[in-house]
Order: structure tokens, then sequence, then C-alpha cells
């Protein structure tokens, strides 16, 4: 069982570390709130995650009697990172919008679970990553093993995002600059991904 902790904490720890949606957006909340609003985010975003895992283990039962749902789901992960690259970039130039903060002590716990929600390439990454465990005879099937992947892989979150915390605040100066550039930044990141999304599925 603690194999299947450690492997689940791996997965998501590399898998998340890339910068990201929320990589970029706990970096914003721990600059313009503070540590406990950006631990807030990140828990709420690693409860999510759990779920995803959960739910890519339906998927990929799924995927066996309709092959055709995972295009259906990178198809809407098209749709909600154009939605997203419209939507910073639409903030960026709104006057109104560039002096609000991305949320607060008491709305950061439920930004995290709603940035994570949208976030539709985890459920894909977990399906492809528990496969690859199984068909290697790394992982169980049984539930209490599952779970304890599951909850590996929701730590592995936390972990990942309280390290850009840990960074950030040995580079806040330099990451201050670049912040004033978030909602572009956020606009590139998530029109990118729904281009190399779009690239993938029909080229």
């Amino acid at each position: 069982m603690l194999l299947h902790f450690i492997l689940g904490f791996i997965t998501s720890y590399f898998g998340f570390a890339a910068p990201s949606m929320l990589n970029l957006t706990v970096g914003k909340i721990f600059i313009d709130e503070n540590k406990k609003s950006a631990r807030h985010f990140i828990f709420g975003a690693a409860i999510v995650v759990f779920f995803q895992f959960l739910l890519s283990l339906i998927v990929i039962r799924l995927i066996h009697k309709f092959p055709d749902i995972l295009l259906w789901i990178k198809n809407i992960a098209v749709l909600v990172f154009v939605y997203l690259s419209f939507f910073y970039l639409n903030k960026e130039f709104s006057s109104r919008e560039k002096v609000q903060q991305v949320c607060n002590q008491k709305t950061c716990f439920s930004y995290g679970i709603k940035l994570s929600f949208i976030n539709m390439f985890a459920i894909p990454f977990f399906a492809l990553a528990y496969s690859f465990f199984i068909a290697k005879g790394l992982l169980s099937q049984e539930y209490d093993y599952l779970l304890s992947f599951g909850i590996g892989t929701s730590l592995g979150v936390v972990a990942v995002l309280s390290s850009y915390i840990l960074l950030i605040k040995k580079i806040e100066a330099k990451v201050t600059k670049v912040m004033v550039f978030f909602n572009p930044l956020m606009s590139i990141i998530t029109g990118f991904l729904a281009i190399v999304t779009l690239i993938k599925l029909y080229f």
C-alpha cells in the first residue's frame, strides 16, 4: 500500500511541476494575499485532484466500451482552454478587472476547487499513468490500494504547489515584476494548450 501512495505522490508531483494555471495562480495569490490564502487555494485544488483520479478510473473502463470518450474529453478541454484564454485576455484589457485580485482569504479555497476542476488534462493524465503502472504490474486494482494511490496524487499536488511558494519566497522581487503580466501569461498558456490539444487531435 505504501508503494501505491509513493507512486501516486511522484506521479502527481512531477505531472503538475511544469508551469501551469495552478502553479502561476498560487504564486500570484501568495504575492497578492499571503501564505495562508495560498494554502487554502492549494487544499481546494488538491481535493479536486483526488476525485479526478477516481474519475480517471471510470474513464478507463468506459474507454473499453466507448473508445471515443477520450476524444470527447479532449474536445471539451479545447473549448475550456479557448474560453479561459479569452477570459484572461478580457480581464487584462478591462481596467476595472485589472485592479482586482485573484481571490481573498475567504474565497481562495473555492477558487482552488474551481480552477482545478477545469484542468481537463488531469483526467487523461491519471488514466494513462494508472494504465502504465497496471501494465507494469506495479499497482493492485483493490479498492484500498487505489485509495492509497489517490491520496498520494492529492498530496503530491499539495507538495508541488507548496514548492512553488518556497521558490517564490526566495525570488519574490523578480516574480512580483512578472506577476504584473499575470493575465496575459495565463491567456498565452491556456491558448497554447488549446492549440497543442487541437494539433494532437486532428493532425
